[in-house]
């Protein structure tokens, strides 16, 4: 992709399967409604609220009404590392757990002010300090969505140790989900009992250990079942299982659906509990890749 583009979205434009981001993305929701899953967490979107996407979260989008009107602001991980680098690696964690705000009416003409401007600069190409203007625009949108979120980072509990261990967790997880599915093997990689994680992650994500393991699970084995090229035998021995039977106990019992009957539905909206993920494919307005 570009490294910073903007998408006008309306409810034509919303993607219908979940999958994994490739891209960071900040969604700002001008009018109408729209329910958001990203990472087993649900966010309403309304008038004068935004969302950040983090690239490799699993995102879904659904419930939208004929209102929806958004403004997206996708970025590459180069783009996103860019914006971050001055952030203290703590507040980047908490911001991608607690990565939606609510602006007051004066707040939001405000960012649709930000808004505006960074499409000026992304179309004044012949400027000598277009790069730099582009970056800084983005910062600008960037702050005030931290400075929300620090408001409600100054009052929390988790200490800077426990939102680390947070993030290796979800790292390892993420690289050895297809292999590993106890608390046990994350504990012993982490060098913590079973049970100071299970109190870690639950204080910092709002789930147990395990829960997270498997909503995430399932999430992964889900994206694999969209893919065509996959049988769900393949897809069961990439996630390691012994045997066809096994995975679909496994998939039945977190879902209350049969692999095939998920694969067969071919619509989200009836077989989507609330752990599931998608990202934006609307085709872009405006494009940046200069930097």
């Amino acid at each position: 992709m570009d490294k910073l583009s903007i998408t006008e979205i309306t409810l034509d434009c919303v993607p219908k399967q979940p999958f994994r981001s490739e891209h960071g993305e900040l969604l700002f929701c001008h009018s109408g409604h729209i329910r958001i899953y990203i990472n087993q967490h649900v966010y309403e979107l309304n008038s004068g609220s935004a969302v950040m996407i983090f690239p490799e979260q699993m995102v879904l989008y659904c419930e939208a009404d004929k209102q929806l009107e958004l403004t997206s602001i996708s970025f590459s991980k180069e783009f996103l590392h860019d914006l971050f680098y001055s952030f203290p690696s703590d507040k980047v964690s908490f911001l991608r757990e607690h990565n939606c705000c609510s602006f007051r009416e004066e707040d939001h003409t405000l960012m649709q002010h930000y808004l505006e401007l960074l499409k000026l600069k992304l179309a004044d190409n012949q400027n000598f300090y277009h790069t730099e203007q582009i970056v800084l625009c983005a910062r600008m949108i960037l702050y005030e969505i931290v400075e929300k979120a620090e408001r409600i980072y100054s009052a929390t509990q988790p200490t800077t140790a426990c939102w680390q261990l947070k993030d290796r967790f979800v790292s390892i997880v993420e690289k050895d989900i297809r292999r590993f599915r106890s608390v046990d093997y994350y504990a012993d990689h982490l060098c913590v009992t079973v049970r100071h994680l299970s109190k870690v992650i639950k204080q910092t994500m709002g789930y147990s250990a395990k829960q997270w393991i498997d909503n995430y699970a399932i999430l992964e084995m889900k994206v694999a079942l969209q893919s065509a090229t996959l049988s769900v035998q393949e897809v069961a021995w990439m996630f390691h299982f012994p045997d066809p039977s096994t995975f679909s106990r496994y998939f039945k019992k977190h879902t209350r659906y049969s692999p095939s009957e998920y694969r067969n539905a071919g619509t989200t909206s009836n077989l989507i509990p609330s752990e599931n993920i998608i990202s934006t494919t609307c085709p872009s307005a405006l494009t940046f890749d200069e930097l």
